[in-house]
């Protein structure tokens, strides 16, 4: 396959939005910015972007784990799109109880970099899916 940017690079890149995104303020009230990592929310988006450095350096064989190079076709996407969804669940659900705060662009940040880490998941999924045996149906 002869892609120009190569799916695990962008996979790594939405790491890095996406940590950064956890850093950054996700809220403002009365001019005052705040990041959520004192939160559970805040505290998962971070975990999400751990996920996704871990799906980065599985990609580009930076580990090297028995257990992990059995299963990779589907670790491969699976820890991404897992990633991804921590951090899209822990920022999309303090989106939505802010109440009287403003969304600040941390949290802007950190969805984009889940959905992004998503379809790269998605991309990754599907250039490995013909590695993944398929089971023959008797019958």
């Amino acid at each position: 396959m002869d892609e120009v940017v190569k799916p695990e690079f962008l996979l790594g890149i939405a790491c890095a939005l996406m940590l950064i995104g956890s850093f950054a303020p996700w809220e403002t009230i009365g001019g005052q910015s705040a990041n959520a990592l004192g939160r559970w929310q805040g505290a998962a988006a971070f975990i999400g972007g751990l996920l996704l450095l871990l799906g980065t350096l599985v990609n580009y064989e930076f580990l090297r784990i028995k257990q992990i190079d059995t299963r990779r076709p589907l670790t491969n996407a699976g820890i991404g799109a897992l990633g991804s969804l921590l951090g899209l669940v822990g920022a999309i659900a303090y989106g939505l109880g802010l109440g009287a705060a403003s969304p600040d662009w941390g949290l802007y940040l950190t969805i984009l970099a889940g959905l992004f880490g998503l379809c790269m998941a998605y991309l990754l999924y599907r250039r490995e899916q013909p590695a993944i045996p398929r089971v023959a149906r008797r019958g």
